[in-house]
């Protein structure tokens, strides 16, 4: 984000340099194979009778390694607001702020306020079955298109 914003966020050359350099680092090793054991590990401790055990071993793995990813982020956002002045890093949370009121953050899979408000209106109403209580809109406050 903060490349695509360089000219509202007036980013110096040694500012844009030294952002593109962690951008073309090398992503840390991806997890999907283990992530996908892992969700293999609790489907089979579901099947049949089920295996406690097992489950809560996979879903703590599976937890685990959501929480390194997670973590992965955190650093790298954090890496690279320290490259910013004390105004830019100002500036970034306003067009955060002003993309979140937007609905922006649900592209990325999250839920708004705004969803959460409606989908709580729509609990308990109409038929069960019917959008899982998230009344005309989905979970993440937008008509299907």
């Amino acid at each position: 984000m903060l490349l695509r914003a360089r000219t509202p966020l007036e980013l110096t050359d040694d500012q844009v340099t030294r952002l593109e350099a962690m951008q073309a680092a090398p992503a840390p090793k991806s997890n999907a194979t283990d992530m996908m054991r892992a969700k293999a590990d609790l489907l089979d401790a579901t099947q049949g009778d089920g295996n406690l055990a097992g489950a809560r071993a996979a879903l703590d793995k599976l937890s685990r390694l959501r929480n390194d990813q997670l973590l992965v982020r955190i650093k790298t956002q954090q890496d690279a607001r320290a490259v910013l002045t004390p105004t830019q890093r100002t500036k970034v949370d306003n067009m955060r702020r002003q993309m979140r009121n937007r609905g922006g953050a649900t592209r990325q899979g999250g839920i708004s306020q705004r969803g959460l408000r409606q989908g709580r209106q729509g609990q308990g109403q109409g038929r069960q079955g019917q959008g899982h209580g998230h009344g005309a809109r989905g979970v993440d406050g937008f008509r299907g298109r």
